[in-house]
């Protein structure tokens, strides 16, 4: 697998992930359990909007969060954490005929050596062969796309417990704007926690609040990563209380952090 594509549309994160010039996979995320005796295979829905023939070949990739939470790629079996050796993808060249719907089945591999306190991910990759047969048939073979969308693949423990999350810091990145503030995360506990992250600005003089939208936040144990998080720019000049509210979720405390800056 080439690790450096010319020109390659990668969007695993929303519930529906699509690539603008070729397909639709659903669901983005998919998570055994390997304290289930009965690890059924888990169905991936694909679709072909497109009025051409569709070919996908399903790789895998490890993969982590760098210091700024974005992701970083790496062949599989490269990180402690790999899962990519624990599951399997039936078939493995998917062929869609134009406006074709179907379903491929991701099945856990039985009696897989891994440890089974941790948390294993990966993420499968579902990229187009096909590409340049695509780009003849539209008239584009000058411009060629290759469409690549990616499924989160969690394997949770046997003992998949100890969910906590810290906000270990906030700051602005900058004296003037248009600022933006950064959010330190730092997951300290045992599990996977899927987050929401609000931030909150309170003007001291006036008692002014505004609050944004959240962003979601998911993280690994023991992964640490800042949020990058842009100040509204229509906050009038003064002093500012700016609240961090991390949200994980029924049964977990949400975790606050203040800052007190002057705004210019």
């Amino acid at each position: 697998m080439s690790w450096r594509l010319l020109l390659m549309l990668c969007l695993a994160e929303p519930l529906l992930s699509q690539a603008q010039i070729g397909f639709q996979v659903s669901p983005a995320k998919l998570y055994f359990n390997r304290a289930s005796a009965d690890n059924q295979p888990l169905r991936l829905h694909i679709t072909n909007p497109m009025d051409t023939r569709l070919v996908l070949q399903a790789t895998c990739a490890d993969w982590r969060r760098d210091s700024v939470g974005e992701k970083v790629y790496y062949p599989p079996g490269t990180l402690p954490t790999s899962g990519c050796s624990l599951f399997k993808v039936i078939p493995d060249v998917i062929e869609l005929a134009p406006g074709e719907k179907r379903d491929v089945l991701v099945s856990l591999i039985p009696n897989q050596q891994a440890p089974t306190n941790a948390i294993q991910n990966a993420m499968l990759l579902l990229t187009q062969s096909n590409e340049q047969e695509v780009a003849r048939q539209k008239g584009t073979s000058q411009f060629i796309i290759k469409a690549q969308i990616g499924v989160h693949v969690y394997v949770l423990p046997t003992d998949h417990t100890e969910p906590e999350v810290a906000i270990t810091g906030m700051s602005l990145t900058q004296a003037t704007r248009p600022y933006q503030v950064n959010v330190k995360i730092h997951n300290t506990g045992k599990a996977l926690l899927e987050s929401q992250l609000r931030m909150e600005y309170l003007n001291m003089s006036t008692m002014e609040e505004v609050k944004t939208e959240a962003v979601p936040v998911n993280t690994m144990p023991d992964e640490a990563f800042r949020v990058t998080t842009n100040v509204p720019p229509n906050l009038s000049a003064g002093k500012y209380l700016i609240v961090a509210v991390l949200d994980s979720g029924p049964g977990q405390a949400l975790k606050v952090a203040e800052l007190e800056t002057v705004l210019k």
